[in-house]
């Protein structure tokens, strides 16, 4: 189809990692032949400034849509998906659906018709992964579904990014993002040749158990577009919830079916990953030999200790692969060619 189209919208900052994925899915569709009919983008922090922009730009994009076109929407787009789907079907165009985030996975909002609902008015939906794909089937969904993989993370490496050779007497494992509870139940683990480096928001040294014998180092908190060049470890860490024995909680049963974008961050980084084996990413990074799942943090030491320097490099030389693809848009590109 020749007349392909997306709405580009305003987001709160450019450098907001809530923000970052949706962004650069927009510069991506540009690369590859779509066409913004909206608003250029913006980065207005006021909410009701940035929500009446994004408001005027989807209008405007919908008096301006051809009919027949083919448009790409990315989900959840606040409050205007719906209208924008309305757009679309009343200029007889096809809707191809990217979709980010699913209230419907997540345990606090329960299964939402509505949600659903909407949702099946696309003509094709491009979701995280199988496990994600599954679940849209199992909702009687009649559209194609394609795979994305693996969110892109589009980003230059720098020439002044920390890169620390491994020590393989001490392995230094990094979590970056919220601290979860778990964060403080690390230091119960038995200790072998790792630690945990921390970047992130809501850490708090006073939880930490055994400061005189912590496994801990808070690395402190950057803005999305500087974090890359300052985490330096040797593995990333895929883990949310409560406790060290499984991923719990709402954000923890969501991995079942989500691609983290922080999977990909560490990718950027370097870094081999560590995932629990029920994440929706675990198959992923298993096939790609980008790092190894557990089902319980306990696994970490004896996984750690089994790995020899040259399994652990080839590790490495996988993630260079992927890498390369994830931070020029592959992912999303190679989804794109699927559509029809």
């Amino acid at each position: 189809m020749s007349n392909k189209v997306y709405i580009a919208r305003n987001y709160r900052s450019k450098f907001d990692a809530a923000g970052k994925a949706k962004m650069d899915c927009e510069t991506i569709l540009e690369n590859n032949g779509w066409k913004n009919i909206g608003f250029k983008q913006t980065w207005i922090s006021n909410s009701i400034l940035g929500t009446l922009i994004s408001a005027l730009g989807v209008t405007w994009a919908i008096l301006k849509l051809k009919p027949g076109s083919a448009v790409c929407l990315q989900y959840p787009f606040n409050k205007f998906y719906g209208y924008c789907l309305w757009g679309a079907k009343l200029k007889n165009s096809k809707v191809l659906t990217l979709v980010h985030d699913l209230k419907s996975l997540k345990g606090k909002y329960g299964h939402s018709d509505k949600e659903v609902a909407l949702l099946k008015q696309s003509d094709q939906l491009i979701v995280h992964n199988d496990k994600m794909a599954a679940w849209f089937t199992e909702q009687n969904f009649q559209a194609l579904i394609t795979n994305i993989e693996a969110f892109d993370y589009l980003h230059t490496d720098s020439p002044n990014a920390k890169r620390t050779d491994t020590d393989y007497a001490k392995i230094r494992v990094v979590f970056a993002g919220n601290m979860g509870p778990f964060i403080y139940e690390l230091d119960n683990l038995d200790r072998g040749n790792f630690k945990f480096d921390l970047y992130g928001v809501g850490y708090d040294k006073n939880k930490v158990k055994n400061v005189e014998d912590t496994v801990l180092d808070y690395k402190g908190c950057f803005p999305s577009n500087e974090v890359i060049d300052h985490i330096d470890g040797d593995f990333g860490l895929v883990w949310y919830g409560n406790t060290l024995d499984s991923c719990d909680g709402v954000t923890g049963k969501y991995l079942m079916y989500n691609n983290p974008h922080k999977l990909s961050l560490y990718l950027l980084c370097d870094m081999p990953i560590i995932i629990w084996d029920k994440a929706a990413m675990a198959s992923f990074v298993e096939r790609e030999g980008i790092g190894f799942s557990i089902s319980s943090l306990r696994d970490i030491k004896h996984k750690l200790a089994e790995l020899n320097p040259d399994q652990i490099e080839q590790m490495k030389r996988n993630v260079a692969r992927v890498k390369a693809d994830v931070q020029s848009g592959k992912y999303l590109e190679r989804a794109l060619n699927q559509f029809s």
